[in-house]
């Protein structure tokens, strides 16, 4: 019994140790499995890098387009600037020129008012004159008349000739409204 003691004993020891070496390897089974899913997270994760650092690369080379088409816009941004300040000046420039064209006109319309006014006075002044003329030429005929009938006279060729020395003032007085209705209102056209 001893023998089969000891082979007994033996067994129940490699039962043990087969139990044990059992638990390790269920252990060990355990232990790799997390390694494995551990080394799955990592390659997922060197992919996530991967495709990160790929998009930083595309956003990279997107950011320095951006970054050249601003300081494309800057420049333009600054040159626009400048334009608007100069059309800002030539805007002042002509609008202070327009106000000096106004107040020209206005000064010459004005001007011309007056003189028209002036011409209106001397056309009337002579209207008067020439109104006078033809009265004083009337007043004269009709005195000339009377004392034709008083002499007896009939209206021959002296009446119509005395009278006659007249109708020229008449007519250059005529002429002279004339030529200031003219130079008053050519100015217009």
């Amino acid at each position: 019994m001893d023998i089969a003691n000891g082979v007994v004993s033996k067994m129940e020891a490699l039962e043990r140790d087969n139990a044990s070496k059992k638990d390790e390897i269920q252990e060990l089974r355990k232990e790799i499995e997390s390694l494995r899913r551990q080394a799955e997270e990592l390659e997922s994760e060197v992919n996530a890098a991967e495709e990160a650092g790929s998009e930083a690369v595309a956003l990279s080379s997107v950011l320095e387009d951006q970054e050249r088409t601003l300081v494309f816009l800057e420049r333009e941004t600054k040159t626009l600037k400048q334009l608007n300040a100069e059309c800002e000046m030539k805007v002042r420039d002509l609008e202070r020129r327009i106000g000096v064209l106004e107040v020209r006109k206005s000064e010459e319309r004005s001007k011309r008012v007056r003189v028209e006014e002036e011409m209106r006075e001397k056309v009337g002044e002579k209207e008067k004159q020439i109104e006078t003329l033809k009265q004083r030429i009337k007043d004269l005929e009709e005195a000339k008349t009377v004392e034709r009938r008083r002499n007896g006279e009939r209206g021959n060729e002296k009446g119509k000739n005395g009278l006659g020395f007249m109708w020229p003032l008449v007519a250059a007085g005529g002429a002279a409204v004339v030529a200031v209705f003219y130079f008053c209102f050519r100015k217009r056209r």
